[in-house]
């Protein structure tokens, strides 16, 4: 540990410095006990006892009761001399900072800790001046880190209100280096966010929206820095504390943290996919969602885990609306958003009440607006950003919760419908078939595959299958089956992929081989009988689709599928949708001769008959009538089968009454649709009478 933190206050990358920063905030993160990790880290912040700022105290506890680590150098230095003193004690302190920056970022409780009560016996503050005060680079570069990882923690962040208080952020923010000025500036800008006064404040949340897009750029003048400090100071200078993130590290990635936080706001989503620049900006100057999106398709963008995470929040949270994350919240509960709304809302004054309304009105972000953005979005080109962070966060190095994001904000952007073809030219579709390989996936894995797979279902849902590439159209099949099949799913993700499918199938031969090839047919007819009456409804309407390929009508002239198929038909009462496509299903396989003569064979086939011409239901009698016109056809049993239902006399009936179509209509003040159907309905009774005769 000590030759980590050497490495880190000797090196003068700040890359590397970074690095190994992060990399001693993972080994602190091992330890559960907290205790524990005090007395590890004890003598290397130069503490005396670590049961320090202990509320508490517990003599008689387990746990780790020696772990030391090497001292650090504080006094290796022999010479004698005066500045090499300065520099032993300088060095000290560095490494003291590092290290009190990597529990922050690793463990944040013990983080705070260490720079109220355990760097230095609790004068960690006064060092960390000291390390902005020493005018050497390496130790600037440390106190930027520090500052900036201390403001991303709600408890250590009322530590950094003197620095700011007494000016001296300023030394770091007028720093010629930018990643020390830039560490500053998102320590200054996340300050003055915690505010929740100062985050209500629009104007002032453009301010620190300006110090963002500058962190952004990485080729400032000198004229953007003084910008960027002025914006960052006025706020910062304004509030104490709140609000949470992981470190950042360069100019660029910090800009992009605090981006994070600020596109929560309703109106700075729209301003960003309006193409916000901030004020007195160059004319050839990219616009803030520009510039994400160069950042994003920068080769090797999806490397750097943390930028790459950033983008994906910021971009997942610009294609919803709070209302959304909101219901989501409650998904798996045992309570709904309304009914928990309703129990806040009996705790609450009238007053409160009419003030919580304002500010949900003054925030609003109806669907429409969402889906305007999400147009916006696409034409920026964000689907293929998307789509490279994904690829590089896959390649180089692999951060689950970074494709976990990448592939919601897909999903999320995908739930419009006029973008769909866009995202599926830009890759989308091809990047989450990609993903789809390989076996036994761990639990973080199948979570991965079924957004991937969610994603897919609805970039098809409504898209013209002939627009896709033969292998885009035969490789969707199997993970649509295959999150069909995903228990974990929920029911809205069954039935995109089952709408999906029934698109895909209705296509052409090829695809329906494809489906039973899979195994897909058995799949179906197992999402026929769901909880959910839309599944119920969606399968059977892609069982619908596979007529009339052999392996679907040798599956469905089966006696036991049969019966099935007719109780899903009379059950029109219950799900009158399902028992359509049903019913549908039925009459499109008619024309097969050996399902013809199975059909007439079912103990429930008159059932079936008589009951459905009788429903009044026009859309399921003008199925029905099809079915006994396909079934006369066939000529011998099929006739005599049709016969023997009394569908011949019925429709003779059936005609009598409706005689004068003119003043049928008029008399019971049909609908045109309704017309529509009434007259199909008349032209096919008097065909099954006609034939019957």
């Amino acid at each position: 540990l000590d030759a980590m933190l050497l490495c880190a206050a000797n090196t003068n990358d700040f890359r590397l410095r970074r690095e190994v920063g992060l990399q001693i905030g993972r080994l602190m993160s091992v330890y559960e006990e907290n205790d524990d990790l005090k007395k590890l880290v004890c003598k290397g912040l130069g503490c005396s006892d670590w049961r320090v700022g202990k509320e508490d105290e517990d003599d008689g506890e387990a746990g780790v009761s020696t772990l030391t680590i090497e001292e650090l150098d504080e006094d290796d230095d022999d010479g004698g001399k005066e500045n090499d003193e300065d520099d032993s004690k300088l060095l000290a302190m560095m490494k003291r900072g590092q290290l009190t920056a990597s529990l922050l970022v690793g463990k944040p409780d013990v983080g705070t800790w260490a720079l109220k009560h355990g760097w230095s016996d609790g004068n960690g503050v006064d060092e960390l001046k000291q390390l902005i005060s020493s005018d050497d680079s390496r130790a600037m570069s440390i106190a930027s880190e520090l500052v900036s990882a201390a403001s991303s923690v709600e408890s250590s962040r009322h530590l950094l209100a003197t620095l700011v208080q007494e000016g001296t952020l300023e030394e770091l923010l007028m720093h010629p280096d930018a990643d020390v000025r830039s560490g500053a500036a998102s320590c200054a800008a996340k300050i003055g966010l915690a505010s929740k006064a100062l985050s209500a404040d629009e104007g002032e949340v453009m301010g620190l929206l300006d110090v963002a897009i500058e962190l952004l750029s990485d080729d400032e003048d000198e004229d953007d820095i003084g910008a960027t400090k002025a914006n960052a100071l006025s706020l910062a200078k304004k509030v104490p504390s709140s609000m949470s993130a992981g470190e950042s590290s360069t100019s660029m990635d910090r800009g992009i943290e605090v981006l994070a936080y600020l596109v929560s706001k309703t109106f700075v989503k729209e301003k960003i996919v309006s193409g916000y620049k901030p004020q007195g900006s160059p004319i050839n100057r990219k616009s803030a969602l520009q510039t994400l999106v160069k950042i994003s398709c920068a080769p090797n963008s999806g490397g750097n885990a943390q930028m790459a995470y950033g983008l994906a929040n910021i971009f997942n949270l610009l294609s919803v609306s709070i209302e959304t994350l909101r219901k989501e919240a409650f998904i798996g509960k045992e309570i709904t958003k309304d009914q928990y709304d309703q129990l806040q809302a009996l705790g609450k004054t009238e007053e409160e009440k009419q003030t919580e309304a304002k500010m949900d009105e003054k925030e609003g972000d109806d669907p429409a607006l969402v889906s305007e953005r999400i147009r916006k979005l696409a034409n920026a080109n964000v689907p293929r950003a998307l789509v490279k962070l994904l690829e590089g966060s896959n390649h180089n190095s692999r951060s689950d919760a970074t494709q976990e994001k990448l592939l919601e904000g897909m999903g999320r952007m995908a739930s419009e419908p006029s973008v769909r073809g866009i995202m599926i030219q830009q890759g989308c579709l091809t990047t989450c078939l990609q993903l789809d390989k390989g076996a036994k996936p761990n639990e973080t894995e199948k979570k991965i595959l079924r957004q991937a797979r969610t994603c897919v279902a609805k970039l098809l849902v409504t898209i013209n299958p002939g627009i896709l590439t033969v292998s885009q159209r035969s490789g969707s099949v199997g993970p649509l089956l295959k999150l069909v099949k995903d228990n974990d799913a929920l029911d809205l993700m069954h039935f995109e992929a089952l709408m999906s499918i029934t698109n895909l199938a209705g296509f052409d031969n090829e695809t329906k081989n494809r489906v039973v090839a899979q195994k897909g047919i058995p799949t179906l007819g197992y999402a026929m009988f769901s909880d959910h009456e839309m599944v119920r409804q969606a399968a059977t309407e892609a069982m619908c689709n596979m007529v009339p390929h052999p392996e679907f009508m040798d599956y469905l002239k089966k006696e036991e599928n049969l019966r099935v198929w007719i109780a899903f038909s009379l059950d029109h009462e219950e799900n009158f949708a399902c028992a359509r496509a049903a019913i549908g299903c039925l009459a499109m396989s008619v024309p097969d001769p050996n399902f013809a003569k199975a059909l007439v064979k079912c103990p429930n086939f008159g059932e079936l008959i008589r009951t459905l011409l009788e429903c009044g239901q026009l859309e399921l009698m003008h199925r029905v009538l099809a079915l006994i016109i396909g079934l006369i056809e066939h000529g011998g049993e099929c006739t005599d089968a049709v016969m023997a239902t009394g569908a011949g006399p019925f429709c003779d009936a059936y005609l009598a009454s409706y005689s004068d179509e003119k003043r049928t209509m008029k008399d019971f003040n049909f609908s045109p649709a309704e017309r529509g159907s009434l007259a199909a309905t008349l032209s096919l009774a008097k065909e099954v009478a006609k034939l019957l005769r």
